[in-house]
């Protein structure tokens, strides 16, 4: 869904998304529903778009490689602002613009069009977590026959390594 800056009246735009072709389905495996609602006002050549989605996903374990379902719950609140004004070109004609501090929210566009799937899809792919763990106990797998940890002991030799660190185990702490 695409929305132009122009058509959003002076009372804003609110959508609720039913059709899930937003969602990055070729990407992520998604169980349910996913649901998202987002607001869309002007605030002079800015246009303000804010909102939540919730989606479940399947990620897997970064540790033991097992899939798991992980809930996806964002609000968001973004500034959707047309680049290139009052900005001046560079010797290669780049535009630069430096960024203050309240312009960390903010995405500029080089047309004013607002693609509403494309920023939920965004905002699905931020709300991931960095380091996928199926749990903040999981054990992982074995380094040596690669059995997963979690479900049951493999019986190997923990080999302890040489490390220049291990001198610290001797000192005493009192």
């Amino acid at each position: 869904m695409i929305i132009r800056f122009a058509e959003i009246p002076p009372q804003g735009l609110a959508l609720e998304i039913a059709d899930q072709s937003w969602f990055p389905d070729h990407e992520l495996e998604r169980h349910g529903v996913a649901r998202a609602a987002v607001t869309l006002s002007r605030d002079r050549e800015r246009v303000i778009f804010a909102g939540w989605l919730e989606a479940t996903v399947s990620l897997l374990c970064d540790r033991c490689l097992e899939s798991y379902r992980h809930q996806v719950d964002v609000r968001f609140s973004l500034h959707l602002e047309l680049s290139g004004r009052g900005e001046e070109a560079t010797a290669y004609g780049e535009i630069e613009h430096a960024c203050s501090r309240e312009e960390m929210d903010t995405i500029f566009l080089d047309d004013d069009l607002v693609d509403v799937a494309d920023l939920l899809t965004q905002q699905v792919f931020l709300s991931l977590p960095a380091k996928n763990l199926c749990s903040r106990d999981c054990r992982g797998l074995c380094s040596a026959c690669g059995s997963d940890l979690n479900r049951d002991d493999c019986g190997c030799a923990v080999e302890a390594k040489n490390s220049p660190f291990a001198v610290l185990k001797v000192l005493k702490t009192s």
